[in-house]
Protein backbone atom coordinates (compact mmCIF):
# COMPACT_ATOMS: atom_id res chain seq x y z
CA UNK A 1 0.00 0.00 0.00
CA UNK A 2 1.22 3.49 -0.86
CA UNK A 3 1.56 5.80 2.15
CA UNK A 4 -0.84 8.77 2.28
CA UNK A 5 0.52 12.00 0.81
CA UNK A 6 0.87 13.77 4.16
CA UNK A 7 3.20 10.94 5.24
CA UNK A 8 5.20 11.24 2.02
CA UNK A 9 5.54 15.02 2.55
CA UNK A 10 6.64 14.36 6.14
CA UNK A 11 9.36 12.06 4.77
CA UNK A 12 10.40 14.72 2.23
CA UNK A 13 10.77 17.29 5.04
CA UNK A 14 12.63 14.87 7.33
CA UNK A 15 15.02 13.75 4.58
CA UNK A 16 15.79 17.39 3.72
CA UNK A 17 16.45 18.28 7.37
CA UNK A 18 13.50 20.70 7.43
CA UNK A 19 12.04 19.02 10.52
CA UNK A 20 15.30 19.05 12.48
CA UNK A 21 14.73 20.47 15.95
CA UNK A 22 11.00 19.70 15.81
CA UNK A 23 9.00 16.85 17.26
CA UNK A 24 7.06 15.44 14.32
CA UNK A 25 3.36 14.67 14.64
CA UNK A 26 0.82 13.52 12.09
CA UNK A 27 -2.87 14.36 11.85
CA UNK A 28 -3.13 16.13 15.24
CA UNK A 29 -0.85 17.97 17.62
CA UNK A 30 -0.53 16.59 21.14
CA UNK A 31 1.25 19.11 23.34
CA UNK A 32 3.88 17.57 25.61
CA UNK A 33 3.51 20.59 27.92
CA UNK A 34 7.27 21.09 27.62
CA UNK A 35 7.29 24.75 26.56
CA UNK A 36 10.84 24.41 25.21
CA UNK A 37 9.72 21.80 22.65
CA UNK A 38 8.83 22.79 19.08
CA UNK A 39 6.54 20.74 16.85
CA UNK A 40 5.72 20.21 13.20
CA UNK A 41 2.42 18.56 12.25
CA UNK A 42 1.53 17.04 8.88
CA UNK A 43 -2.10 16.44 7.90
CA UNK A 44 -4.16 16.02 4.73
CA UNK A 45 -6.18 19.05 3.64
CA UNK A 46 -8.18 18.02 0.58
CA UNK A 47 -7.21 18.28 -3.07
CA UNK A 48 -8.56 17.40 -6.47
CA UNK A 49 -10.42 14.26 -7.49
CA UNK A 50 -8.27 11.13 -7.25
CA UNK A 51 -8.86 8.82 -10.19
CA UNK A 52 -7.20 5.58 -11.16
CA UNK A 53 -4.35 6.12 -13.61
CA UNK A 54 -4.52 9.93 -13.55
CA UNK A 55 -2.58 12.59 -11.68
CA UNK A 56 -4.11 14.49 -8.79
CA UNK A 57 -3.43 17.42 -6.47
CA UNK A 58 -3.03 16.51 -2.81
CA UNK A 59 -3.19 19.36 -0.31
CA UNK A 60 -1.10 18.98 2.82
CA UNK A 61 -1.30 21.29 5.84
CA UNK A 62 1.95 21.71 7.75
CA UNK A 63 1.70 23.38 11.15
CA UNK A 64 4.97 24.78 12.49
CA UNK A 65 4.58 25.26 16.24
CA UNK A 66 7.43 27.04 17.96
CA UNK A 67 8.69 26.71 21.49
CA UNK A 68 7.57 29.39 23.94
CA UNK A 69 9.93 32.32 23.51
CA UNK A 70 11.24 30.81 20.27
CA UNK A 71 9.43 33.12 17.86
CA UNK A 72 12.57 33.91 15.88
CA UNK A 73 13.48 30.25 15.49
CA UNK A 74 9.96 29.37 14.33
CA UNK A 75 9.95 32.23 11.84
CA UNK A 76 13.36 31.23 10.47
CA UNK A 77 12.27 27.58 10.16
CA UNK A 78 9.18 28.60 8.17
CA UNK A 79 11.25 30.74 5.80
CA UNK A 80 13.76 27.88 5.37
CA UNK A 81 10.91 25.49 4.52
CA UNK A 82 9.47 27.85 1.90
CA UNK A 83 12.91 28.53 0.38
CA UNK A 84 13.82 24.84 0.23
CA UNK A 85 10.55 23.75 -1.38
CA UNK A 86 10.89 26.57 -3.93
CA UNK A 87 14.38 25.41 -4.85
CA UNK A 88 13.63 21.65 -4.75
CA UNK A 89 10.04 21.09 -5.93
CA UNK A 90 10.74 17.66 -7.45
CA UNK A 91 13.31 16.10 -5.13
CA UNK A 92 11.14 13.16 -4.09
CA UNK A 93 9.56 10.82 -6.65
CA UNK A 94 7.03 9.68 -4.02
CA UNK A 95 5.71 13.24 -3.65
CA UNK A 96 5.81 14.45 -7.25
CA UNK A 97 5.81 18.23 -7.72
CA UNK A 98 5.54 20.08 -4.39
CA UNK A 99 4.78 23.76 -4.00
CA UNK A 100 3.54 26.15 -1.35
CA UNK A 101 0.00 27.52 -1.64
CA UNK A 102 -0.80 30.90 -0.13
CA UNK A 103 2.67 31.93 0.94
CA UNK A 104 3.34 32.49 4.62
CA UNK A 105 0.16 33.31 6.55
CA UNK A 106 0.04 35.51 9.63
CA UNK A 107 1.06 33.44 12.65
CA UNK A 108 -1.20 32.93 15.64
CA UNK A 109 -0.35 32.41 19.30
CA UNK A 110 -1.45 29.52 21.47
CA UNK A 111 -2.65 30.29 24.99
CA UNK A 112 0.80 29.19 26.21
CA UNK A 113 2.51 31.73 23.95
CA UNK A 114 3.71 29.41 21.18
CA UNK A 115 3.87 30.88 17.68
CA UNK A 116 1.98 28.78 15.12
CA UNK A 117 2.26 29.00 11.33
CA UNK A 118 -0.16 26.98 9.19
CA UNK A 119 1.47 26.35 5.82
CA UNK A 120 -0.34 24.68 2.96
CA UNK A 121 1.33 22.74 0.19
CA UNK A 122 0.11 20.98 -2.92
CA UNK A 123 1.72 17.82 -4.20
CA UNK A 124 0.88 17.07 -7.81
CA UNK A 125 1.37 13.36 -8.21
CA UNK A 126 0.72 11.37 -11.37
CA UNK A 127 0.04 7.67 -11.63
Amino acid sequence: MTPPMHTRVRNYFANAGLADGFTIHQLVWSDSENLAEAFIVFRPNGGSAVRNGLGADYYVMVDVIGAKGGNGAADTAVQNIIDYVQQHPMDDECVGYLENLGGIPAPVLTTEGRLVYRLQFVATFGA
